[in-house]
Formats: C-alpha cells, structure tokens, sequence
C-alpha cells in the first residue's frame, strides 16, 4: 500500500469524526419522528427558533417556527413521537434563570383526556419570565419607600439633625485625641531606631554562629551523605548573603523608619499599639540572643556543641520522603467528547489523571451531559389533577475514581476502578493489552429509576480504548446501556490525553513575559 493512499485514508478517517462530532453536538437529531403542535400565545416574551422544548422537565424538542397570527403570536414545536401530550394540556414559556435564555415547558396533562395528535393545537398558553419576577420585586420596592417615608417623619422635630451634630463633635474628639498622641509616637520613632542599632551591633555575632553551624554540619559528610553535603552548601550560601546584604538591609529600614513619620497622623492610634509590641518583641530578642550565646536551648546547643550527627542524619531522611513520592509519580490530563445513540447522551469532559505509583492512579474530572443528571421527584397539581414531574439537573457533573492493579502477566494488566462516574456510584473492570489498547467497562447511574421516563437498571457499557503511540490523540467505540432492552445503542468518542512528558514539553518550550 503507498504511502499517499495510506495519508489519505487516515485523513478520511479523521474528517469522519470530526463531523460525526461537530453534527450530534451541534444538537441535530437525526432518524427520529417528530409530531408537530401548534401553541398560541399573546407575547413570546424574547422566544426565539431553535429554543428547547421540555416535557416534566425532559428535553424533547425545539421551537421549529415563530409567526404572527391576528393579535397572538404562532408558535410551532416538535416533540418526539413517543411522548404522549393530552387535550387538556398547558403550554408555559419559561427562563433558564434570571438571565438564561427562553425555552417552551409543557404540562401534558392527564390521561383521562384524548391524546393530541400530530398536527393539533395546545389550548392553553402562559408566560413565566422574569418580568413577573421583576414586577414583584418593584411592588416591594414601592412598600419600602413609604416606610422610608415614615422614618423620616417619626425623626423630624430636630432629631436626625441632633444625629448629625453629634457625629461631628464625635469625629472632633477624635481628631483632638490624635494631636494629642503626636509625642507619643515620635517617641516610638526613636525606639524603632534604637532597635535597628541593636540589630547592627547583635547580626555580626549570629552571623558567626551560623558559620560555625556550616563547619559542625561539614563534618557530617564522612559517612557520604549526598543529602547532607546539600544542606551544607545552601547553609554557607545563605551566611554569605546575609553578610553581604545586611548593610543594605539596615539601611532599608531606616528609610522605612522616616517613611512612618510622614504618615503619623493617619495611623497614631494603631501605631502606639505598634510600639509597645516592638518594645516587648525587642526585649525577648536581647534575652533570646543572650541565651544563644551562652549556649542555653536548643539553638544554643546547636551552635556550641558539636555532638548532634545522629539527631541531623535522621531528621534530613524524614525530611526527604515526601519529595521522593513526587519524584515517582505522573500526571496526564484528557479531553474527550462522546455520544451515545440509544439513550441519546452527548457528552464533553476535561479532567486528569494522577499516578502515585504503578498499580495506582487516581482520575477526576468535569462532565457536560446533554440530558443532564435525573434528580427528585416533585409532585404538581393543575386545577384537580395531580402530575408528578422529575427535576434534571443540567449543570457540570463529576467524575471522581480510584483504580488499582489486580494482576499483571507480562505487559497485560487487570484493573478494578470504583467511585462516581458523573455524579453517580460507579464501579468498573479494565482489561490492559498494552499501554495504549484495553477493553474498558462500566457500571453507573445506579438511582435512575426515579424518573418514570428512564429505565429501571443501572447503565452497563463495554468499550475498546485505543491511543496513538506517539500522539496526544485517541478513542473510544463500544456498547452502551446493555442492561435496557429500550436503550441499549452503540458509543463513540474521540479525544486527546497530554501524559507528563507532553506538558512538560508544553511549558519548557512556552516563553514567560
């Protein structure tokens, strides 16, 4: 086979998916019928072509057409086929929140009426939009301006001038107190400069000490401890700079010393209460400073003995565990869209993967689902009959697993997997050929009986994973939903999977502004 042919079969194969792709999440619906009903309203209130259509809070269609009818609008729905919609059903055009977008919900009514036939009208047609909400929130607004009003008359007579007056005199007493408080922190400048000096006079000492750390510490290294010769290296590196850039560092604070006094008068308060910590912050640090140098405590010790290689040695190992842990472990991160034909799920998720070691990883991610997550029940009752309709929760949902090797003979590996798989208990088996080919499977949306539109079985798929070996790209193609006679269909998905080596690339390659 030349190589041309085969560039343009893979090509083909590419361009096949992407529009598989762009086609069932572009939200066509293809080979299912469709009955068409006609709903009359007075205002569409911002509804436009295309909008959903929900039954019992199911998305079971769109808006097909908009047109003008005498006074009221027309507006044409589709709604699949397999739906019943009943005579004494109401129509209601409602707002995916305060700000979201209009979408048409129907009641379906009861079964005790004729069902609507293809073609036929909706009788009753309402709106509920957030106008109503806002009209709500103005009358409210309305009753809180007159009991402003009737404050406002319960403090005439001079009161809420009274009010007034005594918030100047008490901003007048406070200013007077600052003035007042202006040689006490002049005399806080001169203790903040007393210490300074300090510190220029005690650094040089603690500096030394440090250096006869390095020297104790450098004895150390006759047993050949990589780690401690490390240690050592950084202790010389950091005496060496702190010798270096004390000066600039003393000078830097007496800048800062006469940076305070110009902003005295903004901050006396808190800057007297300042002081007085220093004062006994500058107390301990003489005490502490004394008891180093007289070899008392454990830094006194430190510095003036030499008998401390056992305590160094067991502390630098315990020290380096957990970057060891790191050193073994991986991260990938995926991304990945997928559509289900039987149950008619399209999904996108982005999400990572972290292995702490070889027989363990750990996998997270965020999951857009177009049919959402079945929720509870809540029961509705329109004029004397009863309905029950089934919340869907249509936001991101998640995936969150745990997965540990079974057994492994040769380069073919068993792995178990448990945990939620969007939004829901999940638990599941995987067969590794190799690193890049495994037949996958899954058990989830364990609770689903809930909905009377949705099966009573968990969710059960099998699928074959394949990865291009030296490319970011892979998919998935198998059986979904075996467990349900009405639902079972076929999967496919495609996405990409960035393992360490690939974002490591990434960021070494990226420039940093």
């Amino acid at each position: 086979m030349q190589t041309s042919f085969k560039v343009g079969l893979f090509v083909l194969f590419i361009s096949g998916i992407a529009a598989f792709l762009i086609l069932t999440f572009g939200g066509r619906d293809f080979g299912k019928e469709k009955n068409f009903y006609t709903i009359y309203f007075k205002d569409v209130a911002g509804l436009s072509v295309g909008a959903d259509v929900q039954v019992k809070g199911v998305k079971v269609g769109k808006v097909e057409k908009i047109e003008f009818s005498g006074t009221n609008i027309k507006v044409k729905v589709s709604v699949d086929k397999n739906i019943p919609i009943y005579k004494n059903a109401v129509a209601y055009i409602k707002t995916y929140g305060l700000m979201g977008d209009k979408y048409v919900y129907i009641d379906p009514g009861t079964p005790d009426t004729e069902r609507l036939k293809n073609g036929e009208k909706i009788l009753a047609g309402r709106i509920y939009t957030t106008e109503t909400t806002f009209a709500t929130a103005e009358t409210v607004a309305e009753k809180l301006s007159i009991t402003l009003d009737e404050i406002n008359r319960a403090l005439g007579g001079g009161r809420l001038e009274k009010i007034f007056k005594d918030i100047n005199k008490l901003i007048e007493d406070i200013d007077k107190l600052v003035i007042a408080s202006r040689e006490d922190v002049k005399a806080s400048l001169k203790n903040i400069r007393k210490i300074t000096d300090d510190l220029k006079e005690n650094l040089p000492s603690i500096i030394e000490r440090m250096d006869k750390i390095a020297k104790n510490l450098e004895e150390l290294s006759t047993e050949n401890k990589d780690d401690i010769k490390e240690l050592i290296a950084n202790l010389k590196e950091t005496s060496k700079a702190l010798k270096e850039k004390t000066p600039e560092i003393l000078d830097k604070l007496e800048k800062a010393a006469d940076s305070v006094n110009k902003v005295v008068s903004e901050n006396k308060n808190d800057l007297k209460e300042t002081v007085v910590n220093v004062k006994d912050s500058s107390k301990e640090l003489k005490e502490i400073l004394s008891k180093i140098n007289k070899g008392k405590g454990t830094i006194g010790k430190l510095v003036n003995e030499d008998e401390l290689y056992v305590e160094a040695t067991e502390g630098i190992k315990s020290f380096s565990k957990p970057f060891n842990i790191l050193t073994k472990s991986r991260f990938d991160i995926l991304m990945f869209g997928e559509k289900h034909t039987g149950n008619e799920d399209a999904k996108g998720a982005i999400g990572g993967i972290f292995y702490p070691s070889d027989n363990i990883y750990y996998y997270a991610a965020l999951v857009a689902n177009s049919n959402g997550k079945v929720g509870s029940k809540k029961e509705i009752k329109t004029g004397s009959s009863l309905t029950t309709e089934v919340e869907r929760d249509y936001g991101l949902l998640v995936d969150i697993q745990y997965a540990r090797r079974l057994a492994k003979i040769g380069d073919r590996e068993v792995w178990f997997r448990g945990g939620m798989k969007e939004s829901s208990a999940m638990l599941g088996l995987d067969f590794y050929y190799n690193e890049n080919i495994r037949i996958m499977t899954d058990l989830y949306k364990i609770g689903r009986e809930v909905s009377e539109d949705e099966p009573d079985k968990p969710q059960f798929d099998i699928g074959f994973f394949y990865k291009a070996a030296d490319k970011p790209f892979f998919f998935r193609i198998g059986a979904s939903d075996l467990l349900n006679d009405k639902y079972r269909g076929m999967f496919f998905g495609a996405g990409f999977m960035f393992k360490e080596d690939y974002l490591k690339y990434f960021l070494g390659a990226a420039s940093i502004p």
